[in-house]
């Protein structure tokens, strides 16, 4: 791991991923919240507080990047309304700079963001928007992929599925 890194650890033995930038001195910006029922907000916390004894991974971007070249017409789709949600969250990055300190400088300008929300503002969105300029959700982007195609789970439970989701910590949590 090194100062700008996107990091994430699986949570719940790998049912979603938590993510965030590490700021290279041991602590790392993400949303987080002091209890399930505060809302998220974009925070500097301890390396020992993001991972919660789990493994602390590093983001591959060579996907994302293959993404942006040739994605399908579910990734170019997610991909071009996340840019969309940006621009109206006034989070147009001009010119990109991917250096660590770049990278830190995104990532602290959004301190004290109270604006998560999981479809299109969640962890994942702000660590990925942080090294790229475009926020995205491979996970959101996988559960929409596995609910339009996936086999034998049909369309109209897309809403299910993200209810469910969304409502996961709560079930966790009885």
């Amino acid at each position: 791991m090194a100062r700008g890194d996107h990091i994430y650890v699986r949570r719940f033995g790998g049912t979603y991923a938590h993510h965030g930038i590490d700021a290279g001195d041991g602590t790392v910006i993400h949303y987080t919240s002091s209890h399930w029922v505060t809302p998220r907000v974009v925070r500097r916390t301890s390396l020992e507080k993001f991972a919660r004894g789990d493994e602390i991974l590093v983001r591959d971007y060579e996907r994302f990047y293959e993404t942006l070249k040739k994605g399908d017409l579910l990734d170019r789709t997610s991909l071009g309304l996340n840019k969309l949600m940006d621009s109206l969250r006034g989070l147009k990055v001009e010119e990109l700079d991917f250096s660590p300190d770049a990278v830190i400088q995104r990532a602290e300008s959004r301190l004290g963001e109270f604006a998560f929300d999981l479809v299109f503002n969640n962890c994942e969105h702000f660590a990925t928007w942080c090294k790229t300029g475009i926020s995205n959700s491979e996970q959101i982007t996988d559960l929409w992929r596995r609910a339009l195609t996936g086999g034998g789970f049909a369309k109209y439970r897309t809403s299910e599925a993200l209810t469910n989701l969304a409502e996961l910590p709560w079930r966790l949590l009885r």
